[in-house]
């Protein structure tokens, strides 16, 4: 039988959580978010990647629109940069390459250890750089 001292509460009817329980919380959510950052920055930095993708076939496109009405592909056609990736070309008459280059932390993207700054797009629908297959996901 236990005695209760005047002024003092019984420890059994003390509600909220110890500082150890606490603690303890907080370390299990450290972990967590630990381990699952870096898979969330990678995700972001394909999203991105997919974003410049799309950018780049939509510009040969709208590369081959104008072709088909004029002499040579067109110098003014051109996506706006982003905070992401910067964009530029390199044609002739007859061909063209697009270039996205990724600046800030985007520029640390890397797919199977190849590092995915710049991809080009040429006219003819290949991707590169040759060997970076694994950065347009094929």
């Amino acid at each position: 039988m236990s005695m209760i001292l005047p002024g003092r509460r019984s420890h059994l009817s003390e509600t909220g959580f110890s500082l150890i329980e606490l603690i303890i919380t907080v370390a299990v959510i450290a972990i967590l978010l630990t381990l699952s950052f870096p898979a969330y920055i990678q995700f972001v930095r394909r999203a991105d990647r997919t974003e410049a993708q799309m950018a780049l076939q939509d510009w040969a496109n709208q590369q081959e629109v104008w072709r088909a009405d004029h002499p040579s592909y067109s110098t003014v056609i051109k996506p706006s940069n982003t905070p992401t990736y910067t964009y530029s070309m390199v044609s002739t008459a007859t061909s063209f390459t697009l270039t996205a280059t990724a600046v800030g932390r985007q520029a640390a993207d890397k797919e199977d250890g190849i590092s995915c700054a710049t991809m080009t797009l040429k006219q003819d629908g290949s991707p590169g750089p040759n060997g970076y297959q694994h950065c347009w996901g094929k």
